[in-house]
């Protein structure tokens, strides 16, 4: 080959390289074009900002909400009252049963008062004689009055003489029956009766009966032993003695009969005992309080009756001194006051005759009936109960975290077990300022009065309670699961210009019914996303 032509052959060559490395720069730049394309649709799709709203979403609307208190309560009567006899006696009759509706004023039952209007009678008669003896002296007195005056002193003096005279006969019998109820109806229940230390025949249940009723039978002992010594003294003992022993006997008979009531208790408790022993205890005892109430009856009666007679001695002397002394306008004056003292003696049995009747204060139900006809009653011992029948309320305990935001006149919710389907309303209407303690956690007793009555409600029902606490209205509201809340806050998930955008938000009131108010953070209008996933219609 000559120069020329293989300078030809390399100046094709050089030519083939140029436009192969042109053809591959071309290509490159279309795999890096087809690559950018491809890309931008990768990022166009990942990007790409949604057209639409997801769907669960909620407006933000402003309406009214509220805050409770959720509590369990207990249905009760707003008035109760237990009732007794002011002054002990005889029931005679009783006119209500558990279970009887009961107005206000209406007798529930009586104390036998014929002792009473017997002793009416005579403060009466004397009312009587001393305003015709007002009279005698507003006219003069006469020589025979006076012997008259002079006659019925006597026979009052001598009244009074027989009285004291009979007072050992009074003491003696009561003493008997006393001694007699502790040392023989109680003998077969301890041993060891009369020593330093009396013991049950038979086993308690109650340590402190045991005590009791043991530490008292050797008190009884003791005070029966002073009680015959007392009566022995009083033999030879001037009258005010003798009229000393009645009182003293009556405070025998108040310790022995404590003694008996302590050993009925025992005998309640009786452990290791068959049945028919306790009822054989149980009837000695009822013997033998019976005989001791009688006793302390006839020593009162003495005492009453000595000093009734008393005064009619009194007023028979005072009246013969004035017809001595004449009709002058201090005797008159004098006598004038003799009246009204015996008025006012009328007056005091006559209390004496109301207080025999128990009466009802309040419109409402029997629940407790312990009176019998016939038994014999102390003072102040509660014998029927009753419960308002319509004046009904609620009482519930609040902790203490929540009683800080109830006040009175705060509305509550009610539903009673007994009536699931149906709703009540009340308002708070007391809370009571000390605290109530159970198993260590502090709580207050807040009382709840329905808005209307109902003749379906009883006492004793189950309440279920939602205390308003707090009530807005015209406030931003929306669903409590629609809210995010971590360490940073509480956000909401809103939908703004096509995309989903979380928002910082400050809340407020929460309601029992899953709605929470937004102080702050988005406006009326606004749309957010239900992120709990749940239906918020």
């Amino acid at each position: 080959m000559n120069q020329h032509e293989s300078n030809m052959h390399k100046n094709e060559i050089h030519q083939q390289a140029h436009k192969t490395k042109k053809q591959k720069k071309k290509t490159w730049y279309v795999v890096m074009a087809i690559l950018a394309v491809v890309g931008g649709v990768i990022l166009g799709f990942v990007f790409k900002p949604a057209t639409q709203a997801p769907q669960e979403t909620f407006v933000v609307d402003r309406g009214v909400i509220a805050q409770d208190v959720v509590v369990t309560g207990r249905v009760k009567a707003a008035e109760d009252v237990e009732l007794a006899f002011e002054r002990g006696g005889k029931i005679k009759n009783v006119n209500v049963k558990i279970g009887d509706r009961v107005s206000p004023g209406q007798a529930l039952a009586y104390l036998d008062i014929s002792e009473l209007q017997a002793q009416l009678l005579q403060a009466q008669a004397n009312v009587d004689a001393q305003r015709a003896k007002l009279e005698e002296l507003k006219s003069g007195s006469r020589p025979e009055e006076l012997q008259i005056k002079e006659s019925d002193l006597k026979k009052a003096e001598q009244d009074l003489s027989n009285l004291y005279g009979s007072i050992n006969d009074v003491v003696n019998d009561a003493y008997i029956k006393a001694d007699d109820a502790v040392r023989s109806k109680t003998d077969t229940i301890f041993v060891n009766d009369d020593s330093e230390n009396p013991e049950l025949t038979f086993l308690t249940s109650d340590a402190q009966v045991h005590i009791d009723a043991t530490t008292l039978r050797k008190v009884v002992g003791g005070e029966l032993v002073l009680w015959k010594k007392a009566i022995t003294n009083s033999e030879s003992a001037d009258i005010a003695n003798i009229e000393n022993i009645l009182l003293r006997s009556e405070e025998y008979l108040s310790v022995i009969r404590d003694f008996l009531f302590r050993s009925l208790d025992a005998v309640n408790a009786a452990i290791n005992i068959s049945q028919t022993t306790i009822d054989s205890f149980k009837t000695n005892l009822g013997v033998a309080r019976i005989n001791v109430n009688s006793a302390a009856s006839a020593i009162t009666n003495h005492r009453q009756l000595i000093s009734t007679q008393k005064v009619v001695v009194e007023r028979i002397n005072n009246e013969l001194l004035l017809a001595r002394a004449g009709s002058t306008q201090q005797a008159i004056a004098a006598q004038d006051a003799q009246v009204k003292q015996a008025e006012a003696n009328v007056a005091t049995i006559l209390a004496q005759i109301a207080k025999a009747t128990l009466v009802s204060p309040i419109r409402g139900i029997v629940t407790k009936q312990d009176a019998k006809a016939g038994e014999i009653v102390a003072p102040n011992v509660p014998l029927v109960s009753i419960i308002s029948d319509r004046n009904l309320e609620i009482e519930a305990n609040i902790p203490e975290v929540d009683i800080g935001s109830i006040q009175v006149s705060n509305i509550v919710q009610i539903v009673l077990d007994a009536f699931p389907g149906e709703k009540f309303v009340g308002k708070v209407s007391y809370i009571d300022p000390a605290e109530t303690v159970k198993d260590g956690v502090v709580n207050f007793k807040v009382t709840i009065a329905f808005d209307e009555a109902n003749e379906k409600i009883r006492s004793g029902l189950t309440a279920n309670l939602n205390i308003e606490t707090e009530r807005k209205e015209n406030v931003l509201i929306i669903p409590q699961f629609a809210v995010i809340e971590n360490d940073s806050g509480a956000f909401v998930k809103k939908w703004e210009n096509s995309v989903v955008v979380e928002t910082p938000v400050v809340l407020g009131v929460r309601d029992s019914n899953g709605k929470v108010e937004v102080l702050s953070g988005l406006n009326q209008g606004d749309v957010i996303v239900n992120v709990g996933i749940k239906n918020g219609k």
